[in-house]
């Protein structure tokens, strides 16, 4: 299948699908009350930044050799099944540790089954199943939806009275992970093993993950350490209103984030079918998409965003226009880096994760206590920004691109988006 028709079709899935988890996010925020989803929330963002760790992102390593021989597949599985029950152990007794609202177990279910669905959803980004992977977390997100709405409408009090609410979503999970594992089980061809195949599979696997780790954490602190600081110094209402704006960020950078999982396993393996020249032209496709997102926010986000959340996300406008020139810089350096680490060139990416995580953590500290999460925003955009342009000075010396191409769209490439987004509806696909 070729590289436009993938991008077409998983864009159209993994659209469905976030707008599933959208209604999740949104259900479970009528459910729980503006105060007590800020604090759920913030734990979920703290567990998951547990599973970032433990996972040493050795995803990155299965889709990275995985895309480059599937025979490698049937003995990575054989080392992940063992290494999940091993840290799920590992998590039991880190737990003893630390307190979190809806208990340990539940957060034993949310670590593990993430690290489930991370470790086996790049199984099937090796194999290049991006639309399997998708249909199949509609459909356990469309039933975790059907659930959560019937609470909602039958039970509206139900979510301040116990975990009800909480392990709904915790099992969602549980049952998304069970299900990915058994579809890579039954679907990869097994091969006779030795303890010397198994070594050197997962050296390699290891040995490309711990420099992804590397950079993933430091990217995942430049992304979430704001939350941090706007619970140190800010109100649990300012809190909340502050994570349903990085959520909408999230939705902001989706297709950038499609793209980067389609990028990352085509070009570790032909530059072909992935030069730098096209990795351009989806730039300029972003650049394209986000304007008119932009205007709309500016436009209506004032009205709308208390509309659909509540009257106490009266915060969310102003931080929001805040926070998109960020959220722009992240949808093109989500793209850039993944080019880069299919070429193992980590280390570059590490490097942009840095600078922008110095601007986080001096400007919050300083600007937080007096401008609340108005300055977080702020600040996190000119973050990005800086990291923006480090990669993008990256490119130009070491692919001797022209940087303006990155972003100025021709007028026969508008012409050719506008057509293709009246002819790929939802409902043709």
């Amino acid at each position: 299948m070729q590289i436009n028709k993938i991008l077409k079709h998983a864009i159209v899935w993994k659209l469905a699908n976030t707008m599933l988890v959208f209604l999740i996010n949104l259900l479970l925020v009528r459910l729980l009350g503006a105060a007590d989803s800020g604090v759920f929330f913030y734990e979920i963002t703290v567990l998951s930044f547990w599973v970032l760790v433990i996972s040493c992102s050795l995803e990155s390593g299965i889709t990275y050799f995985g895309s480059k021989d599937n025979k490698t597949l049937s003995p990575l599985i054989f080392i992940i099944l063992p290494l999940l029950f091993a840290q799920a152990l590992a998590i039991r007794a880190l737990l003893k540790f630390f307190t979190f609202s809806t208990g340990n177990f539940f957060s034993i279910i949310f670590v593990i089954s993430n690290l489930a669905i991370i470790y086996f959803s790049a199984f099937f980004y090796a194999k290049k199943w991006f639309i399997s992977l998708n249909i199949i977390t509609c459909i356990i997100n469309l039933f975790t939806i059907l659930v959560l709405f019937y609470f909602w409408i039958n039970h509206p009090g139900i979510g301040k009275e116990g975990n009800y609410i909480a392990g709904i979503y915790y099992y969602s999970l549980a049952v998304q992970a069970l299900v990915l594992i058994g579809v890579v089980w039954f679907t990869t061809k097994k091969i006779k093993l030795t303890s010397y195949s198994l070594l050197l599979v997962t050296r390699d696997v290891f040995s490309y993950s711990i420099l992804a780790f590397l950079s993933n954490i430091v990217f995942f602190l430049v992304t979430r350490i704001d939350y941090f600081f706007v619970k140190k110094y800010c109100t649990n209402l300012e809190l909340s209103n502050y994570i349903q704006v990085s959520k909408f960020g999230q939705l902001l950078i989706l297709i950038p984030t499609i793209i980067a999982s389609i990028i990352f396993p085509f070009s570790s393996v032909n530059s072909n079918q992935m030069p730098v020249s096209k990795l351009q032209e989806l730039c300029r496709t972003i650049a394209f998409i986000f304007i008119p997102i932009t205007l709309i926010v500016i436009l209506t986000g004032s009205w709308v965003l208390p509309w659909i959340f509540g009257k106490e996300f009266n915060l969310m406008y102003t931080s929001l226009l805040l926070y998109m020139p960020g959220f722009f810089a992240l949808s093109i350096i989500t793209v850039l880096a993944a080019y880069l680490a299919g070429k193992r060139l980590i280390k570059i990416n590490l490097a942009a994760s840095l600078i922008a995580l110095v601007f986080v953590v001096f400007g919050d500290v300083l600007l937080i206590p007096m401008y609340s999460i108005y300055a977080a925003a702020a600040i996190s955009s000119i973050a990005y920004i800086s990291a923006a342009i480090y990669l993008l000075l990256i490119y130009k010396n070491r692919f001797q691109c022209n940087t303006f191409d990155f972003f100025y769209l021709k007028k026969s490439e508008i012409i050719t988006l506008l057509n293709q987004l009246k002819k790929y509806t939802f409902f043709q696909h």
